[in-house]
């Protein structure tokens, strides 16, 4: 009996620990932050089962990096515009670099912002928490390497009986994927 309680204490302190978000990035600062950059912010590939997860996350990450010093972007308008008559880009599942860094040339930008909606949901059950998983890139166009990377899984919390929405915890985990960016001086 003993053994039983002292085994439900231990799971019941290693439970909060068990939907810590994850966060893991890699940054060129120096290349990043040596000159201006003229970007462009392409559809994210949606890999969740919620409708338009990757244009949702793109607006979000297109918003937040209109703050970010040294960056112009391309209005989502202009890009499509630009490539309209092409109908060789499928933006719902661009991932290969070299694809990538042939779009920018087209689109006439020295940097390109690209990646992945891995999770956009609601887990199932009693909760019902939000939960947002992004996966992001920075392509320099004249070199092809890769200049900024991040991917952060983040689950939402309850707050008195409330939980956030799906689209403030992805609002939360753009911007805090954008400010790694921003803050890597």
């Amino acid at each position: 009996m003993k053994n039983i309680r002292g085994l439900i204490l231990i799971l019941a302190l290693l439970l909060p620990f068990s939907c810590l978000p994850y966060h893991k990035h890699y940054i060129k600062s120096d290349a990043i932050h040596s000159k201006a950059r003229h970007v462009a912010v392409l559809p994210f590939v949606n890999l969740a089962s919620y409708p338009n997860a990757g244009r949702i996350i793109c607006d979000i990450i297109t918003t937040e990096l209109y703050s970010a010093p040294n960056f112009q972007i391309m209005e989502q308008t202009e890009m499509l515009e630009k490539l309209k008559i092409s109908n060789e880009y499928d933006f719902d599942n661009i991932l290969d670099n070299h694809a990538v860094k042939d779009l920018g040339k087209r689109l006439g930008v020295n940097t390109i912002v690209y990646g992945s909606v891995s999770e956009f949901r609601y887990k199932r059950g009693l909760d019902e928490e939000p939960i947002v998983g992004i996966n992001v890139r920075m392509l320099d166009v004249t070199s092809g390497k890769v200049l900024w990377a991040g991917g952060k899984s983040k689950t939402g919390k309850r707050y008195m009986f409330k939980s956030g929405s799906l689209n403030d915890l992805a609002h939360k985990t753009c911007h805090e994927l954008v400010n790694t960016l921003i803050n890597s001086k």
